[in-house]
C-alpha cells in the first residue's frame, strides 16, 4: 500500500506502532545527579539547573507544636546561616544560628526533636529606650549580608502641627510616632548605628514605606512629604545623603541660606539709614505707591526655616488657589503691610490650615511642570491643555505615598489622593494614582503614568525583575535574589493574565480596573519575596491562595498543601499544617478518642490547647485521615473554639511561612485569635527513617 494513499482519518484512527508514547523526564535524585555529571543540561543557566535538583530533595516530615514561646520568628538571612526573631515583649532581637536541616548528630526519635536541635541562640540585642517597641513585621538584611535593619516605634504626645517640618507637610495625620531604625551586626549582635525620625508617619508594616537597593536606603516620610536617602557603609554606619521633597538638589538649602543672608544684610543697611522708612523683605511698607513687581523682585522664596523670625517669608505665598474665595497669592500680597499678619504666617509658626489648599513643594513643582509641558506639546488642538487646567486642583492636591529604587539614580514614586494615604490600603486599590519615574541626580522627571495605563503595565510585565529582584545585588552573582515573576516565568505571567481576565468580566469591572488591580503591587516592598526553590513556579505548582513566596499571611486550611511537579504533574510532597488526628500539644502520633469524642492530649479529655490546634507529635509522610470528632470544620479556614467554658466562638486562622533559601527546611507559624501561636517544622529525613 502506498503511504501517499493513506488518508488522515486512517492515520488518526489506527494506532501506529512507530509513534512512541510521551516520555516524562526522570525526577529522581540519582537521575538528576547523573545528568549533571554528564553535562546534559549545559544550555541551561547554572542557577536554574541547580534549582532543579530540589525536585528530588524536598521536606517529607512535619514536626508539630514546636516549643517557641520565647520568640516571634521573622525570617532567614540570605546566606541561610541565621534566623532572625524578636522577643514576645518586642524589646529585643534574637539572632539564632541554623545548625542544619538534618537535626542533631546523634540519632534521636523524630518526635523528640525540638527548637534547640535546629537552632542555637547566638545574640540577644536589647533596645536601649524603654518606651520603644520593635515592629514584628520589619526586618531587612543589608546588601552585603553582614547587618540587619530593624525598626522601633514610640508614640508621640504632640499634635499634627508639631511634625510640620516644611510648609508642604500634612496637617491631617493625628497619630504621629517616633521611628528609630537600628543597624545590628549579625556576627556580634551589637547596634552599629541608628537613625531617628521624630513626629513622623512611616508605613513600616511589611517594609512598605522604605526601599533598599545596594548600599542605598530610602525612607518615605509621609508627614513631611519627603524621601530621606541614606547611604549604608560596609561597617554598618549610616550617612545621610539628601532629602527629596521640599528640596530638589543637594545644595538648595545652602543656596537659599546664602540668599537669605544677602537679603538680611540689605535690610540691615536700609534700616540703619535714618532717612529711609522701615523696610521689610526689600520694600517699604509705608509707601503706598510701591510696585508689586519690584516687591516680587526682592521677596524671599524661602524653602527652609529662617534664622530671623521677624523677617521670615510668607508661608502661604506659594499655595495653590482654591475656589473658596479670592486667590491666596493676592491676599497674601495685600496683607504684607500689616506686621501682625506677617508674624502670624511666618515660617516655623502657625501655618495656613485651609482644608483645600496645598503648598507646592519642589518635587511636586517638577511634576506639575512635566504635566503642563506634556499637555502644551500635545498635538490635539489644545484639548490636553484644557484638561490640565480643569484638573489642576486635583493634581496639586496629590501627595507622595510610596516609593522604591529602580537603580542607584532612578526612583519610582507613587502619588495618590490624601484619603488613600491615610485610609486603609484596601480602599486605595482602585483609586486614581500616578507613578512618577524620577532621576535623583538630575532632579528631572522622566515619565509619568497613571495606574490605569496599559503602557506602564506592559513595562511592568517585561521588566518585573527590575521591580522585584533587586534585594541583594551587591552580594555577588551567587547571592542574587531570585523569585518567580511575570517576566521570567510563563506560569506567573499566566496567573496575572487570569486575574486580569477575571477583573475585565466581573461586575463593575473593565479594562481600567484590571490594569489598576495588576499595578496595585507597585512600588514593590524590598525583600518581600522568598527565594526558596520550592516557591519557584517553574519547578512546582501549588495553590497560591494558601501558600506563596510573599511574606504575607495566608488563610489556613485543614487539608494538606500539595506540591506537584511542573514537568510531569506528579504529586511530590505535602505540607501538613495540623496533626491529621487532631492531636494537641505534646501528644504522640496516635491519639485515642474518648466517649465524648474529644481526643486525649496533654490536658486530658478536653484539656488546654483545644483539639486541632497542632500537636507535639510528628506526621511521617502524607497519610492519615482527619479526625471527624474534632471541632475543626474541614471545609473552611474557620475553627470553633471554646474559651473559659463559654459559648463556642468561630475565629479565622492564618499561616505565615518562613522558608530556608537553600535547604529543605520550612517553618509554618499559625496565628489564631485568643489562641497561642503554633510553630511547625517541615524537614527532610532519610527515606529509611520513614518506615
Amino acid at each position: 500500500m502506498d503511504p501517499m494513499d493513506t488518508s488522515m482519518e486512517d492515520v488518526l484512527t489506527c494506532p501506529d506502532p512507530y509513534i512512541p508514547p510521551p516520555r516524562r523526564p526522570k525526577q529522581s535524585l540519582l537521575a538528576s545527579l547523573r545528568s549533571r555529571e554528564l553535562g546534559l543540561n549545559r544550555r541551561r543557566s547554572p542557577v536554574i539547573e541547580a534549582r532543579r535538583m530540589y525536585q528530588s530533595i524536598y521536606p517529607n516530615t512535619t514536626i508539630h507544636g514546636v516549643d517557641c514561646h520565647f520568640s516571634n520568628l521573622k525570617r532567614f538571612t540570605p546566606c541561610g546561616q541565621y534566623l532572625i526573631g524578636m522577643s514576645k515583649n518586642q524589646r529585643s532581637v534574637h539572632i539564632y544560628r541554623f545548625k542544619g536541616s538534618g537535626g542533631p548528630s546523634t540519632p534521636r526519635p523524630i518526635d523528640g526533636l525540638g527548637f534547640k536541635d535546629f537552632f542555637e541562640l547566638q545574640h540577644e540585642t536589647v533596645v536601649l529606650k524603654e518606651a520603644e517597641m520593635l515592629s514584628k513585621d520589619f526586618c531587612l538584611v543589608t546588601a552585603n549580608g553582614l547587618h540587619i535593619i530593624v525598626a522601633a516605634v514610640t508614640p508621640c504626645t504632640g499634635g499634627p502641627s508639631d511634625g510640620r517640618s516644611y510648609p508642604c507637610s500634612l496637617n491631617c495625620i493625628s497619630n504621629l510616632d517616633t521611628f528609630v531604625f537600628y543597624v545590628i551586626e549579625l556576627a556580634t549582635g551589637k547596634i552599629v548605628d541608628k537613625r531617628e525620625f521624630k513626629n513622623e508617619h512611616i508605613t513600616i508594616s511589611y517594609h512598605s514605606g522604605v526601599s533598599l537597593y545596594d548600599s542605598l536606603f530610602a525612607v518615605m516620610l509621609v508627614q513631611s512629604q519627603a524621601i530621606q536617602i541614606i547611604h549604608i557603609k560596609n561597617n554598618g554606619k549610616l550617612v545621610d545623603l539628601h532629602r527629596i521633597g521640599w528640596f530638589n538638589h543637594d545644595d538648595d538649602e545652602l543656596e537659599l541660606a546664602r540668599y537669605r543672608d544677602f537679603n538680611e544684610q540689605y535690610i540691615a543697611q536700609r534700616s540703619n539709614s535714618t532717612s529711609a522708612p522701615y523696610y521689610h523683605n526689600g520694600f517699604s511698607v509705608k509707601d503706598d505707591d510701591y510696585d508689586a513687581r519690584i516687591k516680587d523682585r526682592f521677596d524671599v522664596f524661602s524653602l527652609a526655616p529662617s534664622a530671623v523670625p521677624e523677617f521670615a517669608p510668607d508661608a502661604s505665598y506659594h499655595l495653590v488657589p482654591t475656589n473658596s474665595g479670592a486667590t491666596v497669592g493676592a491676599a497674601s500680597r495685600n496683607m504684607q503691610a500689616h506686621p501682625s499678619y506677617i508674624t502670624q504666617i511666618s515660617y516655623g509658626q502657625s501655618h495656613h490650615d485651609e482644608p483645600h489648599s496645598q503648598t507646592i513643594s519642589g518635587i511636586k513643582q517638577r511634576l506639575m511642570t512635566f504635566l503642563f509641558r506634556k499637555a502644551f506639546n500635545a498635538n490635539d488642538g489644545g484639548a490636553a491643555l484644557r484638561q490640565f487646567h480643569l484638573t489642576f486642583q486635583q493634581l496639586a492636591s496629590l501627595v507622595m505615598w510610596r516609593m522604591q529604587f529602580l537603580d542607584e539614580s532612578t526612583m519610582l514614586i507613587k502619588f495618590g489622593k490624601l484619603d488613600c494615604v491615610i485610609g486603609r490600603p484596601a480602599d486605595s486599590t482602585f483609586q486614581t494614582a500616578f507613578f512618577v519615574i524620577y532621576n535623583i541626580h538630575t532632579t528631572q522627571i522622566q515619565e509619568v503614568y497613571d495606574n490605569a495605563s496599559e503602557d506602564f503595565l506592559r513595562i511592568y510585565e517585561s521588566y518585573a525583575d527590575q521591580f522585584c529582584a533587586i534585594a541583594y545585588s551587591t552580594a555577588g552573582p551567587h547571592k542574587r535574589h531570585y523569585s518567580s515573576t511575570c517576566s521570567n516565568n510563563i506560569y506567573t505571567k499566566d496567573l496575572l493574565r487570569k486575574t486580569q481576565f477575571g477583573m475585565r468580566h466581573a461586575r463593575n469591572g473593565g479594562s481600567a480596573q484590571a490594569v489598576k488591580r495588576s499595578l496595585c503591587v507597585l512600588p514593590v516592598s524590598p525583600q518581600s519575596f522568598s527565594d526558596s526553590p520550592y516557591f519557584d513556579l517553574s519547578l512546582f505548582s501549588y495553590d497560591e491562595k494558601v501558600i506563596s513566596a510573599t511574606d504575607r499571611q495566608r488563610p489556613c486550611q485543614d487539608f494538606p498543601i500539595k506540591f506537584y511537579l511542573r514537568d510531569s504533574g506528579e504529586l511530590k510532597f505535602k505540607i501538613q499544617l495540623f496533626h491529621p488526628n487532631g492531636g494537641t500539644s505534646g501528644s504522640s502520633f496516635m491519639t485515642t478518642s474518648m466517649p465524648g469524642g474529644t481526643p486525649e492530649g496533654v490536658g486530658g479529655p478536653g484539656g488546654p490547647g483545644g483539639p486541632g490546634l497542632g500537636g507535639g507529635g510528628v506526621v511521617i509522610g502524607t497519610g492519615g485521615p482527619n479526625n471527624s470528632n474534632s471541632y475543626i470544620n474541614n471545609n473552611s479556614n474557620n475553627t470553633i473554639t471554646n474559651t473559659n467554658n463559654g459559648p463556642l466562638l468561630r475565629s479565622k486562622r492564618f499561616a505565615t511561612f518562613i522558608a530556608h533559601p537553600t535547604e529543605p527546611f520550612l517553618i509554618s507559624v499559625i496565628h489564631q485569635h485568643l489562641q497561642p501561636v503554633t510553630v511547625n517544622f517541615h524537614i527532610r529525613i532519610p527515606d529509611s527513617d520513614l518506615v
